[in-house]
């Protein structure tokens, strides 16, 4: 018998499934098998590949980009404290463990390469009108901006990962770093 997923566990999932055996390329009955469901399910939930690929970068965007910013623009604080918060709040969370595979996906499929790309932008967009409000502009601000997206994706993708009590003092230096 089959396992039952909503939409949302089954996109999930299928980050867990893409990011842990690195697909190069989405192909469903892998993701199917590893996540013990039937073809049928997927079909349930999803009107072909195209379908489950472009809702899948969606779930992506709106768990790990579109939350964190939400959670950001709350707090009252300056934008260096913002930023520092926006740093930890990945990392003690893991939001950008998937970032990878995602990535990966951005090469090798092309109907979703544009989607993704819109989203690294809006991080970057994000991250940058907190050092333009820090004061910093034009090329300063675009490569401290750049960097402190790339440098958050790939962290957490490492093969030898610290202890989250390393990772948070090692953010904060990346951040003084960054700011100074």
């Amino acid at each position: 018998m089959s396992k039952k997923y909503t939409r949302e566990q089954w996109l999930q999932k299928s980050l867990e499934a893409i990011s842990g055996k690195g697909f190069g390329r989405v192909v469903i009955d892998s993701i199917v098998t590893s996540l013990g469901v039937t073809k049928g399910s997927f079909y349930w939930h999803f009107k072909d590949r195209n379908d489950f690929l472009e809702k899948l970068i969606t779930y992506w965007d709106d768990t790990f980009t579109k939350i964190v910013m939400h959670h950001i623009n709350k707090s009252e604080a300056g934008p260096r404290e913002r930023l520092l918060e926006l740093m930890l709040y990945i990392t003690r969370n893991r939001l950008a463990s998937y970032d990878a595979a995602i990535t990966t996906l951005a090469h090798n499929e092309p109907q979703v390469s544009n989607q993704i790309a819109k989203v690294f932008e809006s991080r970057m967009q994000f991250v940058a009108t907190l050092f333009a409000e820090m004061g910093y502009k034009e090329a300063d601000l675009e490569m401290r901006s750049r960097m402190l997206v790339m440098f958050m994706s790939q962290e957490q993708n490492m093969p030898t990962q610290k202890p989250l009590k390393e990772q948070i003092k090692f953010m904060k230096k990346a951040h003084a770093l960054l700011t100074s």
